[in-house]
């Protein structure tokens, strides 16, 4: 009963239009779509319908789907940590829905969102935080989509302890401060967006920046020691040594729209980490 009350509640708050629920599903079936695919049951012309176990939430328009948002944002808030959803069903152009299980687990690091497709039509696509907020190109996608039904884990612990939609910061809003003997420089979200990135040491399959280039991007040439702080005010405090080719501070724009550092060092073939700062705020050169 509290779901349901929460999800209805949802519904209104966010302005979409409330929908009757869907015809039951065909048995066995883990989409709720029914054999006459009316999955798209619902939809609006241009938008897309959105279901969380079975229950309508509403249709999310196209000025809504004009702005890249994260699909995890447009769920109620016990539906939005990414890692407790089973399987997010699309409805397309298709006579039959495409299927996407664990999405979190299938693509690790990456985040659902609506966007607009082919010719403008509303899309669904897995993104990489930094390629969304560029409105780049997804990992995955699915064109011309009129419903969207996720299914959620009820009970347990799983996925629990994945963040998502929920707290996700907007990566254009984000600040380094960047502070030397000479005065102090701030790396904007625009800034450190379109800076260039390069693999993950030890994981060539995410990218990110190593510290270096945000420090020529401020200008600073030469330091002795760096104080690194994130947004809970912890600190993090670098030697010259401590940057190099075999120990490489590294910056990851993570999942929920934090720059997240990592210290890395190189051990035989592999590397490991040896400093770590959930989300970074300001950088001290001495």
């Amino acid at each position: 009963m509290r779901t349901s009350l929460c999800l209805l509640a949802f519904a209104v708050a966010l302005g979409c239009r409330r929908e009757p629920p869907p015809p039951p599903p065909v048995e066995g079936s883990a989409t709720g779509a029914t054999a006459t695919g009316s999955a798209a049951a619902g939809a609006v012309p241009g938008g897309i319908a959105l279901f969380v176990n079975d229950l309508a939430i509403g249709s999310v328009q196209p000025s809504l789907i004009a702005s890249w948002p994260r699909l995890d944002a447009l769920v109620p808030g016990d539906a939005r940590k990414l890692g407790t959803w089973e399987l997010v069903s699309l409805q397309g152009a298709g006579p039959a829905p495409r299927d996407v299980p664990k999405p979190s687990s299938a693509f690790p690091d990456m985040v659902p969102a609506v966007f607009p497709g082919e010719g403008g039509a509303p899309a669904f696509g897995m993104f990489d935080p930094v390629e969304l907020a560029r409105k780049g190109v997804p990992a995955m996608r699915e064109d011309h989509v009129t419903a969207i039904r996720i299914k959620v884990a009820q009970g347990g612990g799983r996925g629990q302890n994945d963040d998502g939609g929920a707290s996700a910061g907007d990566p254009s809003k984000l600040a380094v401060a960047v502070k030397t003997p000479a005065g102090t420089t701030t790396l904007t979200g625009a800034m450190l967006l379109a800076l260039p990135r390069e693999a993950m040491p030890g994981n060539p399959d995410q990218k990110g920046w190593r510290l270096t280039a945000l420090l020529a991007a401020a200008g600073v040439k030469q330091f002795d020691r760096l104080v690194l702080s994130d947004a809970s005010g912890a600190n993090l405090t670098l030697d010259k040594a401590d940057v190099s080719d075999s120990s490489v501070p590294f910056i990851k724009l993570n999942k929920q729209g934090a720059l997240r550092l990592r210290v890395l060092k190189r051990a035989g073939d592999g590397w490991n980490p040896a400093g770590d700062l959930r989300a970074l705020t300001a950088i001290e050169a001495k």
